[in-house]
């Protein structure tokens, strides 16, 4: 190789060298952009309509104005809400949970409400159901999936319909009265070993492996937490979960000892 082919071989490797480095840096930049979230707003049929789209796709959409305001206001407010979410750099996406306060449809982040909605017209594409459990779940269910987050089960906010005297159901799903402790069992073992944190996020199961993570939620107030089984119980024979005072308190039923809860088995 003559001295001239030989500098002309060594600019175009670095020239390729640089045009990789660049490439790599920005794919590294571009992974840590947050969504791009926009409010759209369009007439159809003499009636304002407005959609919260991230990254481009649509996923609520309302319709006319209704007692808490115009569609345009309701989609621009989300909009800058889920902004103000995604903008969160030590966001854990597996915190985002759905819950319920009345008729609003409420989302929230390790037990911190940060959203609250009206139930719109459609959610990610399809016609809306009137209860705003379901609306919320299918909007965190967006979320976590823009975020790379595991998805929640679509009965997560559900049980049978037909309640019957075996208050735990087969399979992912169970319902039941749920109670807490903490107190004199703080500090001590827990049936897995590890020692019990009244105020972590655990709880005890009679049968489930140690580990397994639960969505649960509070059925009256539609508050909802994810608890790991740590422990064994519990011990009062119309109870189907125990849970730590942390979680308690995040489902608020602190003051009333027993509530009725939805669980969901996580994985």
């Amino acid at each position: 190789m003559s001295l001239n082919s030989k500098s002309k071989y060594l600019f175009v490797s670095a020239f390729a060298a640089l045009g990789i480095s660049a490439i790599n840096a920005s794919a590294g930049f571009a992974a840590e952009i947050a969504p791009e979230v926009n409010a759209n707003v369009w007439e159809e049929s003499e009636q304002e309509c407005a959609a919260v789209s991230v990254n481009g796709k649509d996923l609520l959409t309302y319709r006319g104005a209704t007692a808490r305001g115009e569609a345009s206001n309701k989609a621009e407010e989300i909009a800058e809400q889920l902004e103000s979410i995604f903008e969160n750099e030590k966001l854990d996406p597996e915190k985002i949970l759905p819950a319920k306060e009345g008729d609003l449809a409420v989302i929230k982040i390790d037990g911190t409400t940060v959203l609250k909605f009206e139930v719109p017209e459609s959610v990610d594409g399809q016609k809306s159901a009137s209860n705003p459990m379901d609306v919320s779940t299918k909007l965190v269910n967006a979320i976590r999936e823009v975020l790379g987050a595991s998805q929640i089960g679509a009965a997560a906010p559900k049980v049978a319909a037909a309640e019957t005297n075996d208050s735990v159901r087969k399979g992912p799903i169970f319902s039941g009265a749920a109670s807490w402790y903490g107190g004199r069992f703080h500090g001590r073992r827990a049936a897995d070993g590890t020692r019990f944190d009244q105020m972590g996020l655990t709880a005890a199961h009679r049968s489930l492996p140690f580990g397994t993570k639960l969505l649960v939620t509070n059925r009256r107030t539609g508050s909802s937490c994810i608890v790991q089984v740590n422990d064994r119980g519990p011990f009062v024979a119309d109870r189907v979960i125990d849970l730590s005072r942390g979680a308690a308190e995040q489902l608020n039923m602190i003051s009333s000892g027993v509530a009725m809860v939805d669980c969901v088995i996580l994985h």
